[in-house]
């Protein structure tokens, strides 16, 4: 909800406007950090108990650079809330031309055929609209009216108990800032304050129950719910509210769609962000993967829409996507599983003064959480979940081969392997990524020019005749194949950029920064080096979505299956299972408040 992911800002390089976002009202500035805190209290006794340290923008752009390894992404994330976000869009999107803008129209129902979508609106008059098109998109949140009616099943259901928020300004609160400047702020007690803007802007968040009475209640005084989240295990930490923009409950919620397509997978309707996956904020995988999902999906439909593509676009949205939100929401689960045991001890103990006590007890209850804190680490920067997704069983992908680079959740492995992203590298120039040479779409990565420690194998020409080069080969079949393909020729000063992308002489991008083939090294297998016109038309035709990759097997649909570890740092065990197989049982961590 605040915390765009390094990956979504690198997205929005890619589109340029990454520097223009940044600068927009309500985005951190860069020196802030994205420091997260655990307190007993706010007020009297207040102690910090840990700290997360995670660092700047400044300070982590100076790490990218640093490490100009493939390792790092060409953008550092930006603290901003979604709200930000979505205006900069919508006003992108009003600002364009070729998009059609009807906000205020209210989605009823769709007709889907073989030949397209019909759907029915209702416009600000409430006179109903019927629109025809060739697709449509569902990107209606999580209560999807487009899912439904088309069918998709979703796996999955909300933990027990809720989360009250709220969401409002106060210049005091910035002014007495508690423990100095920090980005989340958790009570060892449970409930969790957000600083949005490094202004004057929080939104806090309060786990309470679920029974639309107990929130009905909560509703009529919401400016307690930030009071008594700062007070924690101590008495409420009242300050001067100026403004309540949004008070209500929440669910925190694990689900999985069956489906991004309808028709299981070979239809015209396709789900986005929330509609397809909804996960508890633990993370930050809930927009960014809509982001990605968004991303993912546009170049397909405009291969579509324009012809060029084939059915393997629609079936391969699901396959790509699909497996790599069930990694996220796994490991979504898994940093939940770092907080429980924090509240849990508080929860169990006979009496919670403890925490607030100078005394020897104490200090020494304070250490056992701050302990289990330090030891399970900060929760936003699993930068292989964030940066590393791969496709590895996409039909789409013209796979090669290649033994796959083993996986980190907190660390990208840089590959230029068909199905991953393309890492970042810059430049000799120390400022140009490789990413700001992408074409519009399609980008041929072209290092023939470029020595290195690998001999290329005996398909491929290196020689100057342009006519007779596989460049010239890859130019005239795409264009023959309408599809639009940026030559991106290499000089030979960028030998470290080809080594980081693995010292292959050509390698295809795909418009939304995937690999969808490499060539050109030597060990690579004798049938993928003769670049003829036969084999690039065939691989063009799988990228395209017209044939499917001899390597792509149809694999079984997995089950959503989570278990969130609810484990005390007593070693009490327990977990709250959630799937298939689980039936309605659960375990709650919202127990009985034991604050003295």
């Amino acid at each position: 909800m605040d915390n765009n992911s390094c990956h979504t800002m690198e997205i929005l390089r890619i589109m340029g406007f990454a520097e223009e976002y940044r600068q927009q009202p309500g985005a951190v500035p860069q020196h802030s950090d994205w420091d997260t805190i655990f307190f007993n209290t706010c007020g009297q006794k207040k102690k910090l108990v840990a700290r997360w340290p995670i660092p700047s923008n400044n300070e982590y752009r100076a790490r990218i650079h640093a490490n100009n390894d493939g390792s790092q992404p060409a953008e550092p994330g930006q603290r901003c809330s979604q709200i930000v976000l979505e205006a900069f869009l919508k006003k992108k999107c009003l600002a364009e031309p070729l998009i059609a803008s009807h906000f205020g129209y209210k989605f009823i129902s769709l007709e889907e055929d073989d030949e397209g979508v019909t759907a029915t609106f209702t416009d600000m008059d409430n006179q109903e609209k019927k629109i025809r098109a060739s697709y449509l998109v569902g990107a209606d949140g999580a209560r999807s009216k487009v899912r439904k009616s088309v069918g998709i099943g979703l796996q999955g259901r909300p933990l027990p108990g809720a989360f009250f928020m709220v969401h409002f300004r106060s210049k005091e609160l910035t002014q007495l800032s508690p423990f100095g400047k920090w980005w989340h702020a958790f009570g060892i007690h449970g409930g969790f304050m957000i600083d949005q803007d490094d202004v004057d802007t929080y939104t806090c968040h309060e786990p309470c129950s679920a029974d639309a009475a107990a929130i009905r209640e909560l509703q009529e005084h919401p400016e307690e719910i930030p009071y008594r989240v700062l007070g924690s295990l101590g008495k409420p930490y009242k300050f001067q509210i100026d403004e309540i923009m949004l008070a209500n409950a929440w669910r925190p919620n694990f689900a999985l769609a069956d489906s991004y397509v309808s028709r299981d997978g070979h239809g015209r309707v396709f789900l986005c962000g929330d509609a397809a996956h909804q996960n508890p904020p633990h993370g930050g995988y809930g927009m960014n993967s809509g982001v990605e999902d968004a991303i993912s999906l546009a170049w397909r439909l405009s291969a579509l829409y324009k012809g060029i593509g084939g059915s393997n676009l629609v079936t391969s949205y699901t396959h790509e996507r699909r497996p790599n939100m069930m990694l996220r929401l796994e490991r979504c689960a898994a940093h939940i599983g770092k907080f429980t045991p924090m509240i849990m001890r508080t929860m169990t103990a006979p009496n919670t003064d403890i925490f607030l006590e100078e005394s020897e007890e104490g200090e020494n209850a304070r250490v056992e959480i701050a302990r289990h804190l330090d030891s399970v680490g900060p929760e936003n920067i699993d930068r292989g979940v964030e940066l590393d997704l791969r496709y590895l069983n996409s039909e789409i992908i013209v796979s090669d081969g290649t033994r796959e680079p083993r996986f980190d959740n907190m660390r990208y492995t840089p590959s230029t392997r068909p199905g991953h992203r393309a890492p970042h590298v810059f430049l000799r120039d120390d400022q140009t990524s490789i990413v700001d040479l992408y074409g519009t779409e399609w980008s041929l990565m072209d290092f023939s020019k470029i020595e290195s420690d690998y001999q290329t194998t005996n398909g491929f020409d290196r020689s100057d005749d342009e006519a007779s080069s596989p460049v010239a080969t890859f130019k005239a079949v795409a264009k023959a194949m309408k599809m639009p393909l940026t030559h991106v020729q290499l000089d030979a000063g960028e030998k470290h950029v080809k080594n980081v992308w693995e010292n292959y002489d050509y390698v295809l991008v795909r418009p939304d920064g995937y690999v969808a083939w490499r060539g050109g090294k030597e060990g690579a297998r004798d049938e993928r080096c003769e670049l003829n016109e036969g084999r690039i038309r065939n691989i063009l035709r799988i990228a395209l979505g017209w044939k499917a990759d001899p390597g792509f097997v149809v694999g079984e649909k997995k089950e959503l299956n989570l278990k969130i570890n609810l484990t005390s740092i007593h070693g009490v065990e327990e977990e709250l299972g959630m799937g298939k197989g689980y039936g309605d049982a659960f375990v709650g961590i919202f127990r009985e408040d034991k604050r003295k």
